[in-house]
């Protein structure tokens, strides 16, 4: 479904720029809510505090002290990415996405 007439590179930038919005408000209101017990109750939801304990393994160290173990149970996984250039809109250039963010902030 697209939800506007930009071209897909265009609009997948700009969900991965409100993604990251997003996410830094989402990393402000935990802080809020970790440090304010009180404001935990909404009007619709309630922020539960639940801490877990999980095992990790410290695969640097692993390798380390076990070399030949761990490349036994090491594969390689292709994985797909799509990354995004901009282009300059004065010079039809194409620049590194974070330079065309800064151009862009900078005329915000």
């Amino acid at each position: 479904m697209t939800i506007s007439n930009l071209p897909p590179p265009d609009e997948l930038a700009d969900i991965r720029a409100k993604i990251k919005d997003l996410e830094q408000r989402e990393a402000v209101l935990r802080q809020t809510l970790l440090a304010n017990p009180d404001l935990r109750t909404g009007a619709s939801w309630l922020a539960e505090i639940k801490t877990v304990t999980q095992e990790r393994t410290d695969l640097k160290e692993l390798r380390a002290n076990h070399p030949n173990l761990v490349a036994e149970f090491t594969f390689p996984q292709e994985i797909t990415r799509i990354v995004l250039s901009g282009i300059d809109a004065d010079t039809g250039e194409i620049v590194s996405a974070r330079k065309m963010r800064q151009a862009e902030e900078a005329t915000q």
